[in-house]
């Protein structure tokens, strides 16, 4: 028998029995094939932000400090608007008329005047 004829006798054998690859090197060959496929990522909830208010009523004080604060705001409008007929006698009694006027704030207007600067 030749060389040719040998190889291929041996070749013919080959593909009437294909071999069959062992159990455990197939599970590590798929685990491989797992391993490398591309995976979704994972989408992770971000907490809800809280809102303008929210975050401003939490750094005044919370929902108890921001009704006092609205509370009082309310009755300094009142006052100031309204002006109540008691809020008027108990000014007069201490001294301020209703058409006087206390500067909390001056200006530099009497710095400048020529009264001061001789």
């Amino acid at each position: 028998m030749t060389p040719e004829a040998r190889l291929d006798a041996l070749l013919t054998q080959a593909q009437a029995e294909p071999p069959q690859p062992d159990d455990a090197f197939m599970a590590r060959v798929l685990a491989d094939a797992r391993a490398l496929q591309p995976r979704l990522p994972v989408r992770v909830a971000r907490p809800a932000r809280r809102g303008f208010w929210a975050r401003l009523a939490a750094t005044l004080g919370g929902a108890i400090a921001v009704a006092g604060l609205g509370t009082a705001a309310m009755a300094g409008l009142v006052i100031g608007y309204v002006q109540p007929e008691p809020m008027v006698s108990f000014a007069g009694s201490i001294g301020f008329g209703v058409s006087e006027s206390l500067d909390l704030l001056p200006g530099f207007d009497a710095l400048l005047s020529e009264d001061i600067l001789q």
